[in-house]
């Protein structure tokens, strides 16, 4: 986002949810975010805006170290082999800066050959802007080879995915997410004198204003009865309808694989364990963390602790079987990365950014990693052993 436009930007789509809010007395919290987030000339994700690393709001594990990426494509190897060998997918949410992918690629190419020779890689992504950051990255894998330009044509691809569903066929393979679900927009709801209500946003001007009202449809109430959250007086939460329809459009077009999600949040034991009554709803703007939803608008993200209990509940009524659900500390580990670290002889660089993806007080505990199977009968995965048979 060019730096003179922001604040006209800004003020633009602000403009545009006032006279939204104008038209019908008040909006959901999730028609709100919806808009900053996603509108396609103004919104967060939509824009040229840098968001990730240094210079952005917040930082991705592939963002931090290249480990993250060669682990995960450690995993899909597995995977691949647990599936026969044949002809194998990966479909990408998501993709930001195109590291991830870049990161999987590489590795791929070097350390599993016969896998590079089976596997085609599906990025998703609307923003044109990401997406010719995305391809500028990836073609730097062509150059240290003697191979055609169009050679990275025939390994990633791009499509879509929108209320209707995604942009291509059915596949066999896996569903990876990175950071995804948790910036899907979601319901803002509270018990207030004993009665549920739903946080609404209004204008009372200058400024915006937050509205208790009844609930604006059927399926939060059943949100919070199929996934058993009871709330005390003046607790709040929020609630992810997107999360369960995207697992349902993944797997309608998954017909055979795995769905690798990895997020920050917990299961509702997890999250609703705290005496805290606020929801878990955060903006993110040049790695300061703060609640101010209403300022900055299209210029901050906003964002959600993932419910993985509602996935997993979801993935169930859809087939998709769980295969299990860790903390990203631990899966890192039981897929390899001290054993990569010690290779790296002991860079005290590497040793500082494989903390932070590890350490409980960095991205490791925090950040979650969730495996659904589709049509497979009991699979085994090294990223979720046990840590006591891991040795480095």
């Amino acid at each position: 986002m060019r730096q003179g436009n922001v604040k006209v930007n800004m003020q633009l789509l602000r403009n545009l949810i006032i006279e939204s809010i104008n038209k019908k007395g008040k909006i959901t919290f999730a028609e709100f975010m919806r808009t900053v987030l996603y509108h396609p000339q103004y919104g967060y994700y939509n824009s040229d805006k840098e968001r990730i690393g240094e210079f952005g709001d917040y930082y991705t594990s592939p963002t931090v170290h290249r480990m993250f990426g060669e682990l995960i494509a450690k995993q899909l190897e597995e995977i691949w082999r647990i599936m026969g060998e044949g002809a194998f997918t990966v479909v990408e949410m998501g993709a930001n800066r195109g590291w991830l992918c870049y990161d999987v690629i590489q590795c791929i190419k070097k350390e599993y050959p016969r896998f590079y020779d089976n596997f085609h890689y599906i990025i998703v992504e609307r923003n044109l802007y990401a997406r010719e950051k995305q391809r500028s990255l990836l073609n730097a894998i062509n150059l240290t080879e003697e191979t055609p330009m169009n050679h990275l044509d025939r390994k990633v691809s791009w499509r879509t995915y929108s209320e209707g569903g995604f942009s291509f066929d059915k596949i066999q393979g896996c569903f990876l997410s990175n950071e995804f679900v948790d910036a899907l927009p979601v319901h803002r709801l509270k018990i207030k004198n004993k009665i549920l209500k739903e946080v609404y946003v209004g204008y009372n001007a200058p400024n915006f204003c937050e509205i208790d009202d009844e609930v604006s449809e059927p399926a939060l109430k059943d949100y919070l009865e199929t996934n058993k959250i009871y709330l005390k007086e003046g607790q709040a939460c929020e609630v992810n309808l997107g999360a369960a329809k995207w697992l349902r459009h993944v797997s309608e077009k998954l017909n055979k694989g795995f769905i690798i999600t990895v997020d920050y949040g917990d299961t509702i034991d997890g999250i609703y364990c705290r005496n805290d009554t606020e929801c878990t709803v955060r903006c993110y703007y040049k790695h300061n963390v703060n609640r101010d939803y209403y300022e900055r608008l299209g210029a901050q993200d906003i964002t959600a602790h993932v419910d993985f209990t509602n996935l997993m509940n979801t993935g169930r009524s859809l087939g998709l079987e769980v295969t299990g659900f860790t903390r990203q500390s631990h899966y890192l580990i039981a897929l390899g990365v001290l054993e990569r670290l010690h290779n790296e002889n002991n860079d005290i660089e590497t040793i500082l950014k494989e903390k932070n993806l590890n350490h409980p007080e960095g991205m490791g505990d925090v950040f979650k990693v969730l495996i659904q199977h589709k049509n497979i009968v009991n699979p085994q995965l090294t990223g979720l052993r046990p840590l006591h048979l891991v040795t480095v």
